[in-house]
């Protein structure tokens, strides 16, 4: 029963924000590709430009004190010390809001960074932000309150709010840009009063502020957390600013984001994931608990997303007609190099939140600003020469260079957190029914694929099962909850 003031352990919360993804996703998937049906390719891409803008600034404003904020919490044992740094998170928050928000509306004046954006669609865009920066204050506490059913309502209730907005505002009263900014800020009001009401019996009153103490925390979080959300978004907006004079037009953008609408689903599910673990792994008493906490939140990237990300390696065009019109297709080879570089940035961010946990704010705040700098150096070299593919590529680089600097560190700290080599050797053999049947899906209709695929993965799982990759806590959790259903799907048909 959903309770949005219950904490949960890690393994139950895992679930809770994973299946708060597979819904949020499928809502989110759902915008794109409505709004990809809906409108020119053109306008497709001006919006996908606000949209990277808006969660660019969502990210940043994650960064830094919402973390700091959960990290207190995870680790605090009386109430006195926590008060005074919500004050203070909450404070600063807001203010770095004020400032992404003064900054947005100064490069639209003078840059013109989304296509087609009116005056007021600037102004709700601008009152998103500012929004925003009290709703990431609210999740961070939720998040080390353990109180994840709090935490996925709330982003769930803002996706579900957002995308209804949107879709209506732009399908019925035929607003375009105007109509996705205002559903983002209406689910920036609702996940702020989802959050206030989820945490009501603990937001402090008011009273002192642990301000240099808070922000001394959040200053390094900021630039690693940054870095991270950066590396992820600046790609696209890298595109409209970079590529205007040499051949990129706004149909180029819609098609770059088309594909990263789907090489980047595995990212949220490995946040989700890291986000679950985040308050145990603060309280982790041993460098082998830490490592055995990571462990088993990493290990279902190799046994649930690098599946997923085989599928968009061997059948790009076959993905990408499944959920968007024809002229999209031509994203196939830029489909491959960011699901490559999806799989590094979720491996960087895992271990930025682990990092982070455990108090390593210096060396995160040294090492990811050189993985930015080398997607920032990359988009400038390749983007007026190869467009879309060079941004794809700077993109892979970036994030591949983040997993390896935060892997050495990870790994001088804690040691390495390999899996024992016969349990590493039963990935690969797990795949290949699935990788067997792939090829076949890009030389049959679009249906056939779908069900190619789809009999491909069921291969892939029943395998997985076999040579023992599942541990026997999963298998009795997941039978666990398949007889909870049975009761309520009787009482349903009585």
């Amino acid at each position: 029963m959903l309770s949005l003031s219950r904490q949960r352990s890690a393994a139950a919360g895992g679930v809770v924000l994973v299946l708060r993804f597979g819904v949020g996703s499928v809502l989110n998937y759902s915008l794109g590709v409505v709004l990809a049906w809906m409108l020119t390719p053109s306008q497709f891409g001006s919006i996908s430009v606000l949209q990277n803008l808006l969660f660019l600034c969502s990210a940043l404003l994650s960064a830094g004190y919402p973390w700091a904020l959960a990290g207190v919490i995870a680790r605090a044992d009386a109430r006195a010390d926590v008060d005074a740094v919500y004050r203070a998170a909450l404070v600063g928050n807001v203010g770095v809001g004020v400032v992404l928000t003064l900054a947005f509306v100064g490069a639209q004046l003078t840059r013109g960074v989304v296509p087609g954006a009116s005056g007021a669609a600037v102004a709700l865009m601008a009152a998103t932000i500012v929004m925003t920066s009290a709703s990431t204050i609210l999740q961070g506490a939720l998040n080390g309150e353990r109180r994840f059913d709090g935490l996925s309502f709330l982003q769930t209730a803002d996706i579900g709010v957002k995308v209804a907005l949107s879709v209506m505002l732009v399908s019925l009263v035929q607003l375009r840009v105007g109509g996705v900014a205002a559903g983002f800020l209406g689910g920036a009001v609702t996940a702020t009063a989802v959050g206030a009401w989820a945490l009501r019996d603990r937001l402090p009153g008011r009273g002192p502020m642990a301000w240099r103490a808070t922000t001394t925390r959040a200053l390094p979080m900021t630039v690693a957390t940054s870095a991270v959300s950066l590396i992820l978004t600046t790609d696209v907006i890298a595109l409209s600013l970079l590529g205007q004079g040499h051949g990129v037009s706004a149909v180029d953008v819609a098609v770059y984001q088309a594909a990263a609408v789907l090489a980047r689903a595995p990212y949220f599910v490995a946040e989700a994931l890291g986000s679950a673990v985040f308050p145990f792994i603060a309280r982790a008493e041993t460098a082998a608990a830490v490592r055995s906490w990571f462990l088993a939140a990493y290990r279902w990237v190799p046994l649930a997303l690098v599946p997923l990300q085989l599928i968009l390696l061997v059948t790009p065009e076959t993905a990408l007609a499944l959920f968007f019109p024809a002229p999209y297709e031509r994203g196939a080879g830029i489909l491959r190099l960011l699901a490559v570089g999806s799989l590094g940035l979720l491996t960087a961010d895992m271990l930025l939140k682990t990092l982070y946990a455990r108090g390593l704010t210096a060396p995160l705040a040294r090492r990811l600003p050189i993985a930015l700098l080398v997607e920032v150096v990359a988009l400038v070299v390749a983007v007026p020469r190869w467009g879309t593919t060079g941004a794809a590529a700077a993109f892979a680089a970036g994030s591949w260079a983040g997993a390896a600097l935060l892997g050495h560190l990870f790994i001088s700290r804690y040691g390495a957190p390999w899996p024992s080599r016969s349990i590493a050797m039963r990935y690969p053999l797990a795949l290949v029914p699935l990788a067997a049947l792939l090829p076949a899906a890009d030389v049959v209709p679009e249906l056939p694929a779908l069900a190619v695929i789809a009999v491909g993965l069921a291969l892939y799982a029943v395998t997985a099962v076999r040579v023992r990759l599942l541990r026997d806590e999963d298998v009795t959790r997941i039978r666990t909850f398949l007889r909870r259903l049975r009761p309520k799907r009787r009482a349903a048909r009585a």
